[in-house]
């Protein structure tokens, strides 16, 4: 998941995005008070991929994403190799790799997940950080 907030100068609060891992809308939140000429303006231009995003900013809007901490239970959890996978192994690869990395592998899970083919057994946690496969 990717998140972003709209803000402005010409309302009190932010107005939340959130996008899947393929960067189409999941959800978006209203944490501001917004007339209603500007709920009007947000719905007709609401994004529903982030490239959109850019038709929001303004002299006066910006979008900022919000980074998001990934550590390795987060990691863990999400990939849920337990039985097969060496929890060891695959921490010490992970405290091996650059916050972005760790970031990028994290986000990967999902889309990685997706496209493995039919009767194809996930690889070991261990070897999906080593192999680095949201690089491919």
């Amino acid at each position: 998941m990717k998140i972003y907030h709209l803000t402005s100068v010409s309302f009190v609060g932010y107005v939340e995005f959130i996008f899947t891992d393929d960067d189409l809308l999941h959800k978006m939140e209203i944490h501001a008070e917004l007339s209603n000429q500007q709920q009007v303006y947000l719905l007709k231009h609401m994004p529903r991929e982030i490239l959109e995003l850019d038709k929001l900013k303004s002299d006066t809007a910006q979008i900022v994403e919000v980074k998001q901490e990934v550590n390795f239970e987060m990691f863990w959890t999400r990939y849920d190799d337990k039985i097969n996978s060496s929890k060891k192994k695959a921490e010490r690869q992970w405290n091996k790799m650059s916050n972005a990395d760790q970031y990028r592998a994290f986000r990967f899970i999902g889309k990685y997940f997706s496209n493995i083919p039919t009767g194809t057994r996930k690889k070991y946690a261990t070897t999906y950080l080593s192999d680095e496969l949201w690089n491919n």
